[in-house]
């Protein structure tokens, strides 16, 4: 065996799940047992298959996924960068002239 399969077997997610041998029956406390049990219930109710596609809503939609993919946020960043310097450019000039004559 080489390094990369034994480093699949250590980290693959089939060792965090219970063999499907497990079973309260094979365990000698009942206090175990019963920790056991809540194993297999909580694996048992587990969903089985792939994971259904996540839908995405909101400006996330309109503007990222599928066919309606455009660069209007991009646009929208470069419109309000522009519109905050504008106004404290704007704000500092007002300050500039508020007690010294025009340039």
């Amino acid at each position: 065996m080489n390094f990369g399969t034994i480093a699949r077997r250590a980290y693959s997610t089939r060792a965090a799940i219970p063999p499907a041998i497990g079973s309260t029956k094979a365990i000698g406390s009942p206090r175990d047992a019963a920790r056991m049990a809540k194993v297999v219930n909580f694996y048992k109710g587990l969903p089985n298959g792939p994971a259904p596609a996540a839908r995405s809503s909101g400006y996330q939609a309109r503007h990222f996924d599928g066919k309606n993919a455009s660069m209007t946020p991009v646009f929208q960043v470069i419109g309000g960068i522009f519109l905050i310097a504008y106004t404290i450019d704007y704000q500092f000039h007002l300050k500039h002239h508020k007690n010294v004559a025009h340039h």
